[in-house]
């Protein structure tokens, strides 16, 4: 993965802090959710897991595994999936982060879901490839969550 540009490498960086961030945060905000709160609690962290792993492939912190890009493209497509039946309206329920605006903007809301379900889809065609050029779907993805944690999620202080 040489001779990346700096505009891509500052992508994969941001990437990577959100994705740490997001594991931080789902860790603590589990305590006391309960029914479709928790379910989509838990859904996140299982992609924020995923996208961990994706991370260390990308700053080669472990080898690119390509069996494994493709199971973690899979699971990140059906969780966004699921996404929007996650959030029925008025489900704010604490510990939830969910803000009401996702439902004053819920074309928008799932649009945002609908483009993380088809960046994950992009991540498994090319992870089928074998190559570690696949992960650079990765930063597309890292944005995608972060652009929708930033309109839909209580910010961190």
């Amino acid at each position: 993965m040489r001779n990346r540009s700096v505009p891509f490498l500052l992508s994969i960086a941001t990437a990577s802090v959100a994705v740490f961030a997001l594991g931080v945060s789902i860790g603590w905000a589990h305590k006391g959710a309960k029914g479709v709160v928790m379910e989509r609690m838990m859904s996140m962290k299982s992609m924020g897991d995923g996208m961990k792993v994706l991370s260390q492939m990308v700053t080669g912190k472990v080898a690119f595994d390509a069996a494994q890009v493709t199971s973690i493209a899979k699971s990140l497509k059906q969780h966004a999936a699921k996404i929007p039946e996650q959030f029925p309206k008025g489900s704010l329920q604490k510990p939830t982060e969910a803000l009401p605006v996702i439902w004053q903007k819920w074309d928008d809301f799932k649009e945002q879901s609908g483009n993380l379900e088809m960046l994950a889809g992009e991540l498994e065609i090319a992870a089928a490839s074998g190559k570690p050029a696949s992960l650079v779907v990765f930063a597309k993805i890292g944005k995608s969550c972060s652009a929708c944690h930033q309109d839909f999620r209580l910010k961190k202080e």
